[in-house]
């Protein structure tokens, strides 16, 4: 292996691992752990990876997977970031409008929100459903399908079939992780639906706190160039928000 070849391997490695040890890259490349403590010191020089004591660790964040926690859960973290982000979709929103609201504690605080707003609401969410079936302004339709209860939707295939005659103005999904230019669900088939809603709309928001920014999860179901904007709020630091900006607008 040329030495150009075996440095950007370390680079990988440390990317790819967030920390590697001297002796596991020698192991791994099948060279003396002298010589990959020479190419780490220069690479460390070139800011391209940074030293530690018996390795070197990324410079770059590496994205975790997601944990999915149950939806009463979910409710209580971040609680404040959700209700800004729930207050910002709410001002894209005008009389008259078409919504999908889908599943997401997030969903959950945009129906919450809606005030005296006249609008049309389709939504596979249990949570928004019954936060809005007592307004007046709101025309409510509620999409049958399969329960989950971890987090309080209806989907599968009665879902898809009741969506697939749909046409909305606006689509607003909350997600697991968005590690660009990906967005990743939990679910396969919750996955499929939101892919469906969201080709549904004319006007496609992701509501995403900053928290779940460099955050993997299962299942990629839809890419930031494929969307109008990501609504998060302004705990998202620059690195993230210059990720998502390659593809798509950032409202925070």
């Amino acid at each position: 292996m040329l030495k150009v070849q075996r440095q950007e391997e370390i680079v990988r490695l440390c990317n790819s691992s967030g920390l590697v040890t001297v002796n596991e890259v020698a192991e791994l490349l099948g060279t003396s752990p002298m010589t990959i403590r020479r190419d780490m010191e220069e690479l460390a020089q070139e800011h391209r990876i940074e030293r530690v004591r018996g390795g070197a660790k990324s410079v770059v964040t590496v994205p975790q997977m997601v944990r999915e926690f149950p939806h009463d859960k979910k409710r209580s973290q971040h609680y404040a970031e959700k209700q800004h982000i729930a207050k910002l979709a709410v001002g894209l929103l005008r009389d008259g409008d078409a919504v999908f609201l889908g599943a997401g504690t997030t969903c959950e605080l945009i129906a919450q929100n809606l005030g005296e707003k006249s609008l049309i609401v389709v939504t596979n969410s249990i949570s928004a459903f019954e936060l809005l079936r007592e307004n007046p302004n709101i025309e409510l339709y509620l999409l049958g399908g399969l329960y989950r209860r971890k987090t309080s939707v209806l989907y599968g295939h009665l879902t898809e079939e009741a969506l697939s005659s749909m046409s909305v103005d606006k689509v607003f999904f909350g997600v697991n992780g968005i590690c660009a230019p990906d967005v990743m669900g939990h679910n396969v088939d919750i996955s499929n639906l939101q892919r469906m809603a969201l080709d549904k709309g004319r006007k496609r928001y992701i509501v995403a706190d900053s928290s779940k920014f460099f955050r993997k999860d299962l299942f990629t179901f839809y890419t930031l160039d494929q969307i109008d904007a990501v609504i998060t709020d302004p705990g998202i630091t620059a690195e993230q928000r210059a990720s998502c900006e390659q593809y798509t607008q950032v409202i925070c």
